[in-house]
């Protein structure tokens, strides 16, 4: 029968910008022996499929430094959720990257692990209905966002083979059955 795995041990290698890497330490249920694990991740982040009234998916163009290209994607961020929540941080990053705003924002949990062999970093996907422009964006300094307007069927379709970030993938899919489509 599967168990789980003991952590001995584990200690931070580097932590810096925001992220931070361990070297842990488990115990092999099976045979008894430690095993060396390599772990990485970051605060939480929130991801949003923002739908517009006339189903348009405001979408968001941004260069991701670790695949070295341009991402088409959905807005998202990272919070403390110790001080805001999942759906707080949800609404304030599609404000502030694309300037729109939505009454009706839907959890499309359960969250997911960014990746679960190597990672204790999770995304949480919403579904924001409705969307308005309400004002720009209001970018952080470091950011390059570049917002887009696709049609929602077009978007499904890219996000079956053409989309390339899996928080986006995924927000995508979970929102199917409360589209209007």
């Amino acid at each position: 029968m599967i168990q789980l795995w003991q952590l001995i041990k584990q200690e931070s290698l580097i932590k810096k910008f925001g992220k931070e890497m361990r070297k842990a330490i488990f115990k092999n249920p099976v045979n008894g022996e430690e095993e060396e694990y390599l772990l990485f991740g970051q605060r939480d982040w929130s991801v949003i499929l923002p739908v517009t009234e006339d189903n348009m998916v405001v979408t968001v163009l941004q260069f991701k430094q670790g695949c070295n290209k341009i991402i088409h994607e959905l807005p998202a961020g990272t919070a403390d959720f110790t001080t805001e929540s999942p759906e707080e941080t949800a609404r304030r990053e599609l404000l502030e990257e694309t300037g729109y705003q939505s009454e009706k924002m839907i959890f499309l949990g359960p969250p997911l692990w960014m990746a679960s062999r190597n990672s204790w970093t999770r995304f949480f996907p919403f579904l924001a209905s409705d969307c308005k422009k309400i004002k720009p964006g209001k970018l952080d300094e470091m950011e390059l966002i570049e917002s887009k307007l696709v049609p929602l069927k077009r978007w499904i379709e890219m996000a079956r083979m053409e989309i390339e970030e899996p928080s986006a993938v995924v927000a995508t899919f979970r929102a199917l059955s409360y589209l209007k489509i």
